[in-house]
C-alpha cells in the first residue's frame, strides 16, 4: 500500500495498486475499516502504525454562491433595470403632461370660440 501524507502525518490519499507521486510504501497492520471510513486527514502515521486521528475536523463545505464579479455583474444589471424603469415611468409622466396640456388647450380654445 502507498500513502501520501502531509507534515503533520496525516494520511491525505492512499493507493493499493500502483504508484504515486511523493508517496510511501507501507507493509503494516491496515485497520479493519480503514477503507470505509477513509476520509482525508481522518487517519494518520504514528511511529509506524495507522491509528483514527484524535484531532480530526469534519472539514466545512465549500460556500457555493456567485463570485465577487457574478456579484458585481448581477448589480450592473440590477442598476440598468431601475434605470429603464425610471425612464418608463418619466416618459409616463411626460405623456400624462402632454395629454393633460392637450385638455387644457382644448378648454381654452373651446372658451375662445
Amino acid at each position: 500500500m502507498k500513502l501520501i501524507i502531509n507534515d503533520k502525518s496525516e494520511i491525505l490519499a492512499f493507493t493499493v495498486f500502483g504508484d504515486v507521486d511523493n508517496s510511501l510504501e507501507y507493509n503494516g497492520e491496515v485497520p479493519e475499516d480503514f477503507r470505509d471510513k477513509f476520509k482525508p486527514k481522518f487517519y494518520m502515521l504514528v511511529d509506524g502504525v495507522i491509528v483514527e486521528n484524535p484531532n480530526y475536523v469534519k472539514p466545512e463545505p465549500p460556500k457555493i454562491g456567485p463570485s465577487a464579479i457574478e456579484q458585481q455583474v448581477a448589480a450592473i444589471g440590477y442598476q440598468q433595470m431601475q434605470d429603464s424603469q425610471d425612464k418608463q415611468k418619466l416618459v409616463k409622466q411626460n405623456a400624462q403632461i402632454a395629454y393633460q396640456v392637450m385638455q387644457i388647450q382644448q378648454q381654452l380654445g373651446g372658451q375662445n370660440a
